[in-house]
């Protein structure tokens, strides 16, 4: 079943238009990249070394790691950096160019907007389709229709893996063409990025690229099963696409109520979809500080991510629900 709803989509005029966004996506990346060392930035002046820019992140560390402020902040940011600094295993320049510029591809907010409306026009429309062509008169009576339905929410999580897959894989090539082979992936992620002073644990660049990966995975399955549940609900596109577009934006909506208590309105503006979408590289694997709740400090990043995790596995048995109470029953 999974097969023929692949099928049908590869056919489909949706399909044709992701395919297009995908051909656009993947050859504008080729002409994105983060300033390099070397390069002529936007003020006309050759930007510093390799080597001055590795020197200035450990002297930036060295600083914190020395820094003498006594609140809880700035404890954590001192742990952090002199932690990122004992785990340093070469304390020179070492070519990383390639890692840079892959890591700058992999979570680009222009890559997670396209994704964004792929998903939205496949999966708002996966089961709406099936109403407004009539086909689900026969899908329903029929014997199949557990697998029909349950293939349909297998769709929404094996097809962004699939395309986010396929991106990936594409832009490692176009990376490899560009900057050569992928060397020193062993050393620390510092190397590759301009916040490192809130990056939370010493990770090297394997580590925090595949993290990253695998944290921004769960964001586009968590939308993809959030769009086919809304379509499992709803009569037609408009009101399809219409319900997921105020999923999206709600929780970003709601951080303007400024009377909703502090609590609320910080873990609001880090768990809503927009900011999760757009403001990616600024929350995954950094420090966004602690919540106090009870006798419980707790760190937001990590909250943030389990409360993704939550909402993914709510989204999926929502869906089974509808199955079986409403759709088959």
């Amino acid at each position: 079943m999974v097969t023929w709803e692949i099928k049908k989509i590869i056919k489909s005029k949706n399909g044709i238009i992701a395919l297009i966004l995908f051909l656009i996506l993947s050859i504008s990346m080729v002409f994105i990249n983060p300033q390099l060392a070397n390069e002529i930035n936007n003020n006309g002046k050759v930007s510093l070394t390799a080597e001055e820019q590795f020197n200035n992140k450990i002297q930036q560390l060295k600083e914190v790691g020395n820094g003498e402020g006594k609140d809880e902040f700035s404890k954590e940011l001192r742990e952090m950096a002199n932690e990122k600094l004992a785990a340093i295993k070469f304390n020179g320049y070492k070519d990383v160019e390639f890692w840079q510029v892959f890591n700058y591809r992999i979570a680009h907010p222009f890559m997670i907007f396209i994704m964004l409306i792929i998903i939205t026009m496949f999966f708002s429309n996966i089961y709406t389709d099936e109403i407004i062509s009539g086909m689900d008169s026969l899908i329903l009576p029929s014997r199949n229709k557990n697998k029909v339905l349950y293939s349909k929410l297998a769709m929404s999580i094996v097809l962004p893996i699939v395309l986010y897959s396929g991106y990936l894989v594409t832009q490692f090539i176009i990376t490899y063409i560009q900057y050569g082979k992928p060397i020193n992936g062993n050393l620390q992620a510092i190397r590759i990025l301009d916040i490192l002073l809130l990056v939370k644990n010493p990770y090297t660049i394997y580590e925090f690229i595949l993290l990253k990966i695998g944290i921004l995975l769960i964001l586009f399955i968590t939308l993809s099963v959030l769009a086919s549940l809304i379509s499992f609900i709803t009569k037609n596109s408009i009101q399809s696409i219409s319900g997921f577009l105020i999923f999206i934006f709600l929780g970003k909506v709601m951080t303007l109520i400024k009377f909703l208590p502090n609590k609320l309105l910080l873990m609001l503006s880090k768990i809503n979809y927009i900011d999760l979408t757009f403001n990616f590289n600024k929350f995954a694997l950094m420090y966004s500080g602690r919540l106090k709740l009870f006798s419980l400090k707790l760190d937001i990043t990590n909250l943030t991510i389990a409360i993704l995790i939550g909402t993914l596995f709510i989204e999926i048995l929502l869906c089974k629900i509808i199955f079986k109470k409403f759709l088959t029953r």
